[in-house]
């Protein structure tokens, strides 16, 4: 039983044993999960997806595959391409059709042993969510609540560790995932239809000016040189109080947002908040159907 089970009444009183065995059990499953929240500092409910796809992988004769996965993660580099590989699994299982021409997971293939693609997760997408909502449910959810606790209590004074780029290894996949008119740049205040499902909105403070560069520089040095595709400062004639960033793929969506609908961050010692955006015509037909 963890530290912190012992030390929180009401958690020994709840799980007594059953918490105690379950912990010990799947204490490969909660380093693994460590590493994602505490060393790259990924969204909690995106971590346990990601280990819980790491499971169904077994189940699927990838035999193992959590444990093999730690010995690629002693470094930052490789634990990133990992999720970042993982992120787009989870993104291509919840697609209507598959369509990418080069799917190939090389880093997630090496810890395999042998080749492993997001074709196959295409085709086995029912039972992979499946699998990964129960695992999560059943065991993410309990065996990793110790770590959820340490998360919630020391949310605000966490340090997030600056990752090296491993889009070299992941531009392939990235690139595949892509709209395929990624390549243009939004041409008006409104983003492109087909660029919705890969912009972000981010607003600042006024009197705390963040520039384009210092935007592009933090998602670029946090999450790879391979995540931005283009950045719109809004027009104000004093300071921009909001910019639109839009990403290469939506895994990178995920990877930022994770199941938030808002994100906070620090840059410079200046607050940015970060959601989905939405466009201005959306906005308003919402609003009319919830009036009617």
């Amino acid at each position: 039983m963890s530290w912190i089970t012992l030390t929180v009444p009401e958690l020994q009183e709840k799980y007594t044993v059953s918490l105690c065995h379950l912990q010990q059990f799947h204490y490969i499953d909660r380093e693994a999960y460590a590493k994602l929240v505490f060393q790259l500092a990924l969204d909690s409910h995106l971590s346990k997806r990601i280990v819980a796809f790491w499971n169904w992988l077994e189940t699927e004769g990838f035999t193992n595959f959590v444990h093999e996965s730690l010995k690629l993660t002693d470094s930052l580099r490789g634990l990133y391409g990992l999720a970042l590989e993982s992120a787009l699994c989870l993104v291509c299982s919840d697609q209507e059709s598959f369509t990418c021409r080069d799917n190939n997971l090389p880093l997630m293939s090496l810890v395999c042993g042998r080749e492993l693609s997001l074709e196959f997760v295409f085709q086995n997408n029912e039972n992979a969510k499946a699998y990964v909502t129960k695992f999560v449910r059943d065991v993410c959810d309990r065996a990793f609540i110790d770590y959820d606790l340490v998360l919630r209590n020391n949310l605000n004074n966490h340090q997030v560790q600056v990752l090296e780029p491993a889009v070299q290894l992941l531009q392939p996949q990235v690139n595949n995932l892509r709209q395929q008119d990624s390549g243009s740049h939004l041409a008006s205040e409104e983003a492109n239809d087909a660029d919705t499902d890969r912009t972000l909105f981010a607003t600042f403070s006024k009197g705390h000016p963040i520039t384009r560069a210092e935007l592009f520089e933090f998602f670029t040095r946090r999450y790879g040189e391979g995540c931005v595709e283009d950045i719109k400062m809004g027009n104000c004639r004093d300071q921009s109080l909001y910019a639109r960033v839009i990403v290469r793929s939506p895994a990178f969506i995920t990877l930022i947002l994770g199941e938030n609908e808002l994100m906070q961050f620090n840059i410079h010692g200046k607050d940015v908040r970060v959601r989905r955006f939405v466009p201005k015509r959306a906005s308003v037909a919402a609003a009319s159907v919830s009036a009617n």
